[in-house]
């Protein structure tokens, strides 16, 4: 099993490059990103085991997601957390067009993207 935080120069890197995004919500979200890769199954008959990787929060157990569910899937679990953790407000009860709710699903995209692309 293997653990890996991201590294500071990596968080100031994207929070350069997007100034639309909520930098209070995003450095939120990297400070307790937590990756674990972990190996399913064996080498039976010469296979290779099936590589899964986990993303937690610390701190806020009973929620995270893995590599293999959709980036809606992904964008739901973290907007649920955030709601129920009291960080945000209930997006899905903003008009669409507020600019607060436009920002926090940017920012929860922005982050996805941002530790979906460092793991490949």
């Amino acid at each position: 099993m293997k653990n890996r935080l991201l590294i500071e120069d990596d968080k100031n890197d994207i929070l350069n490059q997007h100034e639309d995004i909520d930098h209070k919500l995003f450095n939120f979200l990297l400070r307790r990103i937590k990756i674990i890769e972990r190996e399913l199954g064996g080498n039976w008959e010469d296979t290779e085991p099936l590589k899964v990787k986990e993303y937690r929060f610390e701190g806020l157990p009973g929620y995270g997601f893995t590599g293999y569910m959709s980036k809606k899937d992904m964008e739901r679990s973290i907007i649920i957390m955030l709601y129920e953790n009291d960080v945000t407000d209930y997006i899905y009860d903003m008009n669409e067009n507020d600019p607060e709710r436009k920002k926090i699903i940017k920012t929860i995209r922005k982050f996805l993207n941002f530790i979906l692309i460092d793991q490949k």
